[in-house]
């Protein structure tokens, strides 16, 4: 699995991933030196379980992946059905070809998951 993280992370603009439960707890993990593990293990799952319980309450199921924007980045998250991948972007990067990227790497996480 961190082998397809590295691999992720060589995309332009990808400044790094990993993958968590929806609890936070790390599965697997590349995040570059300026992104803390910790950090981005909480607010990921903070935005897990607020987006699923908002699209539960809305009668709308379980999110398949969404992009959280701010001024200084993207956060993309996909849901693995056993966890969550979470890619770092920087802002500057245009999100389709990334996406193509995630997406890739996401397929990739299910496949190791089905083989266990």
């Amino acid at each position: 699995m961190e082998k397809i993280l590295e691999e992720l992370n060589q995309v332009a603009g990808v400044k790094g991933s990993m993958v968590v439960t929806k609890d936070g707890v790390v599965v697997a993990e590349a995040l570059g030196p300026d992104l803390q593990k910790d950090v981005v293990a909480a607010v990921s799952s903070h935005m897990i379980q607020m987006s699923e319980r908002g699209l539960e309450e809305l009668g709308r199921g379980m999110f398949e992946r969404f992009v959280l924007t701010s001024a200084h980045g993207r956060m993309v998250f996909v849901n693995l059905d056993v966890g969550y991948l979470v890619v770092i972007i920087k802002m500057e990067m245009r999100l389709g070809q990334v996406l193509i990227e995630v997406e890739s790497a996401a397929r990739k996480i299910r496949g190791l998951n089905r083989r266990i």
